[in-house]
């Protein structure tokens, strides 16, 4: 039998935009207005695109559950098949809530679709869900501290914690803290629709974003969505290793793709060549480690740079600071962060993307 395919897949028919599933996990205690409120998002970007008449793909929010058979969609199955979801969204509790042992069938499910290519998402509990599934291993994630979760107080963190409240981690998306659920949808919105429409969302909601939530909404954010199954791989195989110590050869290598054949796919998928993306993905985990405290040296190393005056210059190019002045910045934003502050303080109008 053949195993599932992901719905990155698009719709090929000029007349018909491509749908791409965003599964919104249903679970004993969930945040109820989890799917709501995404599909609420997804409508307004889905008339905005329409409106400028632009292509690409759009978002359709389905929700899962667990049913005697194993996770089903509860509608949409005429839409997708058992075509596994592109995204699939794990929400927190509610508050008044304590939650339930997680279900090993909701875990493997997860595992399932991970190793299948879908780009998980988790906010607060959820995010604590998916590492008991064993994905967030060695990635940079924010999650809540499992000691608020009962039936996973004692699993030990195989992550690196972030004291951000999103961090997009390639296929992995986490957040935790106020408003998490927020910043983890608009940022989802950025994955499929581009930033410009995310930020005319913001617009029309009328939202105040702060300098740093505003900042990692805006971060690098590759196309995992263009359907190319031998670039997704890769894609995939990058983002775990942070492109570190990769040459084109090994890119090929994971695609099962000859080298002139993967520059015009991954151009075309990703719209850079895969040197570019490897140098813009070591950049962003770069941020990622200075954000945590790491030092510039140190960073550089990490992320695979022996020459620190080219990661000094290339960095400067890619975020327009130094590393050394981009890890003041935010220090300095996080102490504003923490201190007691005045209304409306280390806030700012959304920024128009040109």
């Amino acid at each position: 039998m053949d195993a599932p395919r992901n719905t990155l897949q698009p719709d090929r028919r000029p007349d018909k935009p491509a749908l791409m599933e965003v599964a919104v996990v249903e679970f004993p205690g969930s945040l109820r207005a989890a799917a709501p409120i995404l599909s609420e998002l997804a409508q307004r970007c889905n008339r905005t695109v329409a409106a400028g008449r632009r292509t690409g793909a759009r978002m359709l929010v389905t929700r899962w559950t667990m049913s005697a058979r194993g996770m089903q969609r509860v509608a949409g199955t005429e839409l997708f098949g058992d075509a596994l979801p592109a995204i699939i969204v794990v929400p927190g509790s509610e508050s008044s809530w304590t939650m339930p042992p997680p279900d090993e069938r909701l875990l493997a499910w997860l595992r399932e679709c991970h190793d299948g290519c879908s780009l998980l998402a988790g906010c607060d509990e959820g995010g604590l869900l998916l590492a008991a599934a064993g994905v967030l291993a060695g990635r940079s994630v924010s999650v809540p501290d499992p000691a608020r979760c009962p039936p996973l107080r004692m699993m030990v963190p195989s992550w690196l914690p972030s004291e951000r409240t999103l961090v997009d981690d390639g296929d992995l998306l986490t957040a935790a803290g106020q408003e998490a659920w927020k910043y983890l949808s608009l940022r989802l919105l950025a994955r499929v629709y581009g930033q410009s429409v995310m930020n005319t969302v913001i617009q029309q909601l009328q939202l105040v974003i702060p300098r740093t939530e505003l900042d990692d909404l805006e971060r690098f954010s590759p196309n995992f969505a263009h359907g190319d199954r031998c670039i997704l791989k890769a894609q995939r195989w990058l983002h775990g290793i942070a492109a570190r110590g990769v040459g084109l050869e090994d890119i090929c290598m994971q695609a099962g793709l000859e080298p002139r054949t993967l520059q015009r796919r991954f151009l075309k998928a990703t719209g850079m060549r895969p040197i570019e993306y490897c140098q813009r993905l070591r950049i962003a985990k770069a941020q990622l480690l200075l954000q945590a405290g790491g030092v510039v040296d140190q960073v550089a190393a990490l992320v695979g740079y022996s020459d620190q005056s080219a990661f000094r210059r290339l960095f400067l190019r890619i975020v327009g600071l130094t590393p050394a002045r981009y890890r003041r910045q935010v220090a300095a934003q996080l102490r504003e962060r923490v201190a007691p502050r005045t209304v409306g303080r280390m806030v700012e109008p959304v920024r128009s993307v040109a």
